[in-house]
């Protein structure tokens, strides 16, 4: 197994692990809760994406594209909506990221893998 399939969630993990809290407590003191939010939304992120870099390269890359940008767009998503932004605001920015995403690793897919 490379270790960028292990590296990379494992990054990604720990980054939105510090980030959700910190998003959420919105200048107070950190506590339990946020505590627990951040761990739980940090492996959570960090297994959907070592899921999706396990993802068989036999599968059509439309579908890898698409789970690479769902992943995405919920993770912003949810992100931005620890902000208390409305959720048609918090769902358009997980939208256009996760759209974004989806351009992005088709055309990755597309053009480095055989």
């Amino acid at each position: 197994m490379p270790l960028h399939t292990v590296a990379v969630p494992v990054a990604l993990g720990i980054v939105y692990g510090v980030w959700a809290p910190f998003i959420q407590r919105h200048g107070d003191p950190l506590n339990a809760l946020q505590i627990t939010l951040g761990v739980v939304s940090g492996l959570v992120l960090a297994g959907l994406v070592f899921l999706l870099m396990r993802l068989p390269t036999t599968l059509e890359p439309e579908l890898r594209a698409a789970s690479f940008g769902v992943v995405a767009g919920v993770a912003v998503g949810f992100l931005h909506s620890l902000t208390y932004a409305s959720v048609l605001r918090s769902s358009g920015i997980g939208l256009a990221v996760g759209g974004a995403m989806a351009i992005a690793t088709f055309y990755y897919f597309h053009t480095r893998e055989p």
